[in-house]
């Protein structure tokens, strides 16, 4: 049986079970408006970024990019849960963070739009905002300037083509790559040295 892993305190495990988290979270190591044109595209049935849990392939890979240095915990998601993995070792490294930002900029530099006052500015500027919902995005890019550009930004969001969606247990889809899923709930237990 596959294993998926995090780092996380010491006496992480003392909080167990844990529930879905409601609340969003905007990312830490990938840009707010790429988090936003992923959410925007991200298919029916696969997890969201902003509510998920993340975890590795490997302890190595876990410890490699906590957040916080402690111990490795083995992940147990329990009830529904949808795990999905990439197959970047973390997002900040996926191609879109670099080449969906530059599309953009590219495209507004085109159009004119750089050189806009800042009142016509503000039509566009909340695709830079923390954790917009798809519909939120969808409307922005309903709306001049965006319009004349949606479907050439949506073409150019590939993050989802190599999502792989996977059961808990199964054998990971990527040696290396970041896993998340949402849960109803989820376990951790200490990983054997």
């Amino acid at each position: 049986m596959a294993h998926i892993y995090r780092c996380e305190r010491e006496d992480a495990d003392k909080r167990n079970p844990r529930k879905r988290s409601l609340t969003k979270r905007p990312p830490g190591n990938v840009p707010y408006v790429v988090d936003n044109l992923w959410e925007w595209k991200r298919p029916d049935g696969y997890p969201c970024r902003r509510h998920a849990v993340f975890a590795s392939p490997t302890p190595e890979l876990a410890k490699e990019s906590a957040q916080n240095k402690g111990k490795v915990f083995t992940v147990e998601p329990k009830g529904h849960a949808v795990l999905a993995q990439i197959p970047q070792k973390d997002a900040k490294f996926h191609p879109d963070c670099t080449d969906v930002k530059r599309k953009l900029a590219n495209l507004m530099m085109r159009n004119g739009w750089i050189d806009l006052p800042m009142e016509e500015k503000r039509i566009i500027a909340p695709l830079w905002a923390p954790c917009l919902l798809k519909e939120e995005v969808e409307e922005l890019f309903n709306i001049e300037p965006l319009k004349s550009i949606r479907d050439e930004m949506w073409d150019s969001i590939t993050f989802w083509n190599s999502v792989k969606i996977f059961k808990f247990g199964d054998k990971l889809p990527y040696e290396e790559g970041e896993v998340f899923f949402e849960a109803d709930e989820w376990l951790l237990h200490p990983a054997e040295a």
